[in-house]
């Protein structure tokens, strides 16, 4: 019977009866995408195509295994807590000054007066 292997490039089914040490290629790092680039980290091969990145060959060979590795831990993210309207303004006095009128505002209201 045919087994499902997990690790990541591989995929494949196999039998474990003909499981040789060099019969599984995968990545043991993770997909890296920076920018416009992708890649794995554990290879230095980076792509700026995402068809490319899929068709990078796999840097490990390894004998296939049917146990599916842990999920990675995601890091607890909190709520955050309410703070009171003074702690969220600044610290600091802020003085704003506006801008001079234009000129043709203030030629407008000398015509009206007169």
């Amino acid at each position: 019977m045919a087994s499902l292997y997990y690790n990541q490039g591989c995929s494949q089914r196999f039998d474990p009866e003909t499981n040789s040490d060099h019969a599984c290629t995968y990545h043991p790092g993770v997909p890296v995408f920076h920018d416009a680039l992708e890649g794995w980290s554990c290879c230095n091969r980076r792509t700026t195509d995402f068809s490319d990145f899929l068709s990078i060959v796999a840097c490990t060979k390894v004998i296939h295994n049917s146990e599916k590795p842990p999920e990675p831990v995601k890091p607890e993210v909190r709520t955050t807590e309410k703070k009171k309207l003074s702690e969220l303004k600044p610290k600091f006095q802020e003085h704003i000054i506006q801008a001079p009128k234009p000129v043709e505002a203030i030629e407008r209201r000398k015509q009206i007066k007169i």
